[in-house]
């Protein structure tokens, strides 16, 4: 056999295996498990509230979208994973550029793995005078591994404040508000990088809940990062529309907005979003598949079981990884409830946060 002969039937046997081990887009979800992990040692009065995570060789990346125990620690650290489970205790991240951001609402990585990119909510903007909420426009990147080197995507700063304050007005002219709620960050193929919004309206009182998303090139080396002149949109759904999607009626639930998205990188052909929707005590969500062919996503799909019921959540869920070709992670941030699991009669304490795995079948 020759050289390229066999060069070409290792290729093809490649794309065979990963092929086996792939789980179909409309596949349903094999089980769903839920357990809680920590974000710090219990005791420290304040809340975990966790808000997005990324994965990173065997370890995954958390955000919490409000300041650590401590003053002055960055609000994304670190944890073990080990066969799909959090393991150990964790790890927080250091580096100035952490720390000065506020409101940390997603996480994700470039496709090559290089680099890290992080984003917050982008809800609210200082002024001249008082400068400080421009902490919470804050869009950055670090090389994996190494936190300390973060630095801010299309920086300015005033006072002594440097963000991304100055794209507020791209995302406000893609919105078509001037308020708005970013939840949700991830890359896609063509140097894209995907920005989900939760909320917008004319401010944030009257603003309502949705399921945008957003996109603009960006592409990131040794050099720095270059993003692109303009926002496009994706997709753009009501929640109205997603309880349709989901074959219920209206007011079945409290408004659904997204609130985490991630493209899977193993299967190379589909992005997962969670939804999440809140009302008092009654809080709760929903893990949906699109499929991403080109460059652009279809319609959500809401991921059902195998029994044909809709996978919903009793936790509020807040960012979505995918860890392999068939299990998905999801992290829950159930803000100041200490939501009890009916099955397995555990309660998150303040310290802890709840996650999910769910797992698909092979073809």
């Amino acid at each position: 056999m020759s050289t390229l002969t066999h060069s070409l039937a290792f290729t093809g046997l490649m794309f065979y295996l990963q092929a086996l081990g792939a789980a179909t887009i409309d596949v349903p979800a094999d089980t769903m498990q839920t357990y809680l992990a920590p974000c710090y040692d219990a005791g420290k009065g304040v809340n975990c509230e966790v808000s997005g995570v990324a994965l990173t060789g065997a370890s995954l990346i958390l955000a919490n979208d409000k300041q650590m125990p401590e003053p002055g620690d960055p609000a994304i650290f670190t944890v073990a994973l080990n066969e799909h489970r959090i393991v150990g205790t964790p790890t927080y991240l250091e580096g100035e550029v952490l720390r000065s951001a506020d409101k940390f609402e997603g996480l994700t990585r470039t496709l090559d793995g290089k680099y890290v990119i992080a984003i917050t909510a982008f809800n609210k903007a200082g002024t001249a005078q008082n400068p400080s909420a421009d902490a919470l426009n804050t869009l950055l990147y670090w090389p994996e591994g190494e936190p300390e080197k973060a630095r801010i995507i299309s920086a300015s700063t005033r006072g002594q404040v440097t963000s991304s304050r100055e794209l507020r007005a791209k995302i406000s002219d893609a919105v078509g508000s001037p308020y708005y709620q970013i939840e949700a960050v991830s890359t896609a193929p063509g140097d894209r990088l995907l920005v989900g919004i939760r909320k917008h309206g004319s401010d944030s009182k009257s603003a309502g809940f949705s399921f945008l998303l957003l996109s603009i090139s960006l592409s990131i080396s040794e050099q720095g990062a270059e993003l692109g002149d303009q926002f496009e949109t994706l997709l753009s759904l009501t929640p109205d529309q997603l309880v349709e999607a989901l074959g219920m009626e209206a007011g079945a639930y409290p408004a659904l907005g997204l609130s985490g998205l991630e493209f899977d990188r193993y299967n190379n052909d589909r992005l997962y979003a969670v939804t999440s929707y809140e009302r008092g005590d009654r809080l709760g969500g929903f893990l949906w598949v699109l499929p991403f062919e080109g460059d652009k996503p279809g319609k959500p799909r809401a991921i059902r079981l195998k029994d044909g019921s809709t996978l919903a959540f009793i936790h509020k869920p807040e960012g979505v990884e995918v860890l392999d070709e068939s299990h998905v992670l999801i992290v829950h941030d159930d803000d100041r409830l200490q939501v009890k699991d009916p099955k397995t009669n555990s309660q998150r304490q303040t310290h802890e946060f709840a996650y999910s795995v769910v797992t698909f079948g092979a073809k």
